[in-house]
Formats: structure tokens, C-alpha cells, sequence
């Protein structure tokens, strides 16, 4: 053999002994994970585990139970808060003025009412006495509606589900 065959196969053979360790380096912790996780599979037991089963039958009894329950929606075609709207969109778009004070909602905490108000595109958590930038200040919370000061003087602004205050 001449030089240059001896020098190609001396740098084939350390390539191959360089890749090898390398590669050794790589597989031996996927080597050590691998066994750690085979010994935790090791005790797993399919389809005899009690616990596993009681939940399952309970959430088959609660299951059973709603399938039971009927909804009693009554007959007023003009409360609104029976009526649901899709929350992924892709439902029909509600058109309404943005630019008008809606109530979204009315709720009571401990001792006092908050309100959730909708004016233009913007939501505003509000109890008696806050002040609402280019609305007014909140005079009074309570369960059927949300009164307002302006500058023009006081508005009522009724709660979803009840007849606009006059």
C-alpha cells in the first residue's frame, strides 16, 4: 500500500472512532432516561386501579344525573338574558352602538352592588361612587339598575333583564 492509502484509511478509521464517541456521549443519557422510565412503567398496572375506577363511575353517575335535568326556560320572549351567544364568533354579530353606556352585568359583594360596564369597546368594573371618564360618577348600584351623573343630570341605565327605567 502507498502512503496516501495508509493516510486515508488512518483518517477514515480515527473519523470513525471520533463519530462513534460522540455518538456514545449522545445515547448514553437517552440510554440512562430510557431505563428510569421503563423501571416507573414497570410497577403500572392497566385496568386494576380501584381509584381509577370509583372516578369513573362517579363521573358516569353525574353524567346520568344531568342527563336528567330539563331546563324550564320561562315564556318572556323579551328577557334577554335567556338568550345565548357563541363564544368562538361564530355566531351572529349583535349589532349595537358602541358608543352608548351598556350594563353588562350587575352583581353583589359582601355589602354593596359592582357593575360591569360596557362604553365604547371598553369594560369598567364599577361600585357607587367611581368615576367613569366621559360618562360620570356612579350615584347608585343596586339589583335592576346602575344610576349615572352626567353633566346633563342623572340616567338610569337598567340591568340585563329588566325594563328600561323612565
Amino acid at each position: 500500500m502507498s502512503d496516501r492509502s495508509i493516510t486515508i484509511w488512518n483518517l477514515l478509521v480515527g473519523f470513525t472512532i471520533v463519530s462513534l464517541i460522540a455518538t456514545s456521549f449522545k445515547l448514553l443519557p437517552m440510554n440512562k432516561k430510557y431505563n428510569r422510565l421503563k423501571q416507573a412503567a414497570a410497577d403500572l398496572q392497566f385496568g386494576t386501579d380501584k381509584e381509577l375506577e370509583n372516578i369513573i363511575s362517579y363521573l358516569e353517575d353525574r353524567l346520568e344525573d344531568r342527563s336528567k335535568f330539563e331546563f324550564e326556560i320561562k315564556n318572556t320572549p323579551m328577557l334577554l338574558t335567556n338568550v345565548l351567544s357563541l363564544a368562538d364568533g361564530t355566531g351572529r354579530r349583535i349589532k349595537r352602538n358602541r358608543n352608548a353606556v351598556r350594563v353588562a352585568l350587575v352583581y353583589q359583594r359582601d355589602d354593596h352592588f359592582q357593575a360591569q360596564i360596557d362604553f365604547r369597546g371598553k369594560v369598567f368594573t364599577v361600585s357607587k361612587g367611581d368615576v367613569l371618564p366621559e360618562i360620570g360618577i356612579i350615584e347608585d348600584i343596586d339589583g335592576t339598575q346602575v344610576i349615572i351623573r352626567t353633566e346633563n343630570g342623572k340616567k338610569a341605565y337598567p340591568a340585563p333583564g329588566y325594563e328600561p327605567a323612565t
